[in-house]
């Protein structure tokens, strides 16, 4: 009884680090996969009751493919480039458009990644007054 126990253990040890084929790899997923149909960011000047907002606004559209979607800020570089990662999101308003809002910062331009590789960037940020 003493030794069936070590020789089950070894057994079981051998068959998880025995060699095999290679292992199967996980799929790709689609929250990446998509088409931008159009690409913009802005300052909001426009006057108000209490002076221009100075919200920045960084919107996707996407080509429809019934995944929802938004933005999740990884901040502003040295370089004054906002860095945005594109997410996962479970309400239907990040339906074939992707926004991102924010007060307080001032970006020079703004690079948009998803699962770690770079989507596109937006090297103008126009201010609307």
């Amino acid at each position: 009884m003493k030794l069936t126990f070590p020789l089950l253990a070894a057994a079981m040890l051998g068959a998880c680090t025995a060699p095999g084929g290679p292992m199967a790899e996980t799929p790709a997923t689609p929250l990446c996969e998509f088409t931008i149909t159009d690409q913009s960011a802005w300052k909001d000047m426009m006057p108000g009751p209490d002076g221009p907002s100075g919200q920045v606004v960084v919107m996707l559209e996407v080509k429809a493919d019934g995944l929802s979607r938004r933005f999740e800020s990884q901040g502003v570089s040295e370089n004054g480039t906002l860095m945005l990662d594109v997410v996962e999101w479970g309400p239907d308003a990040g339906l074939n458009k992707i926004v991102y809002r924010s007060k307080g910062i001032d970006p020079a331009r703004v690079e948009i990644r998803c699962g770690g590789d770079a989507l596109t960037t937006i090297d103008e940020i126009m201010k609307v007054y």
